[in-house]
């Protein structure tokens, strides 16, 4: 009986060492790639003051989800509080356009990288990667009129989930994904072609649930948005305004980001969106 009771020990003791050193591997491997450096090219962009391009600025900061992961007054907020997955406070973007000069705003915004190269982890700067300088020129005027707030100090602690996507390439570095998003340019309508605002649309706002292709992963709640073209126009614009589905049925996580984000669209960029989500899943 004692023998057998050794045995167990051992064995308990060795499968725990080996759980140490596979999240130790993890550990190493996931803090490389989230120490990366990436090399940015500088890019200077005009940053308006006049009061028409700073209320612009606000509806596309908000169509693009930075008041929702900052806080309605953009001082910073809990993002994700998951032991096991990860902490992540965003920063106060009130005290962070100040701190930076607006090259360095573009290099993190659209590259993904802070100065010296270390990429930003939670940013979707993939799909950010695609907005135009006027575009974010005019979300910096906004950020920039906002009073200064005292938000709390930004923290990203990963857990044991997150150092294992990591590890295995679901999750990457936000600079990582500029690269990834880029690849598949040539696939988009180029400036000047048909549907080229409705493809840019599509990149710079429903690229961060539904993939930099579109495809979706599958599921109810991301699916692939050749879905789109069930949608008549009205029903569409519905869904946009309103967050409610043909039927006035709530879509899981749709309706919520519709009601957060989506109501800031024009009727102009519903139909531009929508007409050229129809005509990708048309080819």
């Amino acid at each position: 009986m004692r023998r057998a009771r050794r045995v167990l020990g051992y064995v308990a003791a060795s499968l725990v060492a080996l759980v140490l050193l596979a999240y130790a591997v993890v550990y190493v491997v996931s803090e490389i790639k989230v120490r990366r450096t990436f090399a940015t090219v500088p890019h200077p962009i005009a940053v308006p003051s006049d009061s028409a391009s700073v209320a612009e600025g606000a509806r596309l900061a908000r169509l693009r989800g930075c008041v929702e992961c900052h806080g309605i007054r953009a001082q910073g907020d809990t993002f994700v509080d998951r032991w096991m997955l990860a902490r992540v406070i965003s920063p106060d973007l009130t005290r962070s356009v100040r701190a930076y000069t607006t090259t360095q705003l573009e290099a993190i915004i659209r590259q993904g990288a802070r100065p010296g190269g270390r990429s930003v982890v939670v940013m979707p700067s993939g799909m950010f990667a695609s907005l135009t300088d006027p575009d974010l020129g005019a979300i910096i005027a906004f950020l920039r009129q906002l009073p200064e707030q005292n938000g709390p100090r930004p923290e990203v602690r990963l857990g044991p989930l997150a150092r294992v996507a990591f590890t295995v390439g679901e999750f990457v570095p936000a600079a990582e994904e500029v690269r990834r998003a880029r690849r598949l340019s040539s696939a988009y309508p180029a400036e000047g072609e048909s549907h080229h605002l409705g493809a840019y649309l599509a990149r710079t706002v429903c690229t961060e649930c539904h993939g930099f292709d579109l495809r979706g992963d599958g599921s109810a709640r991301r699916p692939d948005l050749r879905i789109a073209a069930a949608y008549s126009l009205d029903a569409f614009a519905h869904l946009m305004k309103t967050g409610k589905a043909p039927g006035e049925r709530e879509l899981d996580l749709m309706s919520r980001v519709a009601r957060s984000r989506f109501t800031n669209f024009t009727d102009h960029e519903i139909a531009a969106l929508h007409g050229y989500l129809v005509a990708r899943a048309k080819h």
